[in-house]
């Protein structure tokens, strides 16, 4: 949770330091710099989360064979959710793990 809060804080104080006319610029390749402020945030996110929840997914498989609940050749069901309040976003999207 700190981590996603300090890339909170930096793009608070990214986008306080630029102007809105600056925002709505467009560069030579055609995305305006408010929509490069956007992926650059999110890309670093998601960067954040990726390896949080690999750590997790990696710990509880690791957990689940050595309790004998999956074993290699397994395939696992699992869902990765994003959510927001301010943002009114809530998808969970799904995949299989194969062991």
């Amino acid at each position: 949770m700190r981590r996603v809060n300090l890339i909170n804080n930096d793009l608070r104080r990214l986008n306080s330091a630029m102007p809105n006319s600056a925002l709505q610029k467009q560069t030579s390749a055609g995305a305006s710099v408010q929509d490069q402020v956007i992926e650059a945030a999110v890309r670093q996110f998601m960067r954040t989360m990726d390896h949080a929840a690999r750590r997790e997914l990696e710990k509880h498989i690791r957990k689940a064979i050595a309790d004998g609940r999956v074993k290699a050749g397994d395939s696992l069901t699992t869902g990765m959710g994003v959510s927001s309040r301010a943002l009114d976003l809530d998808v969970t999207v799904y995949g299989k793990i194969e062991l």
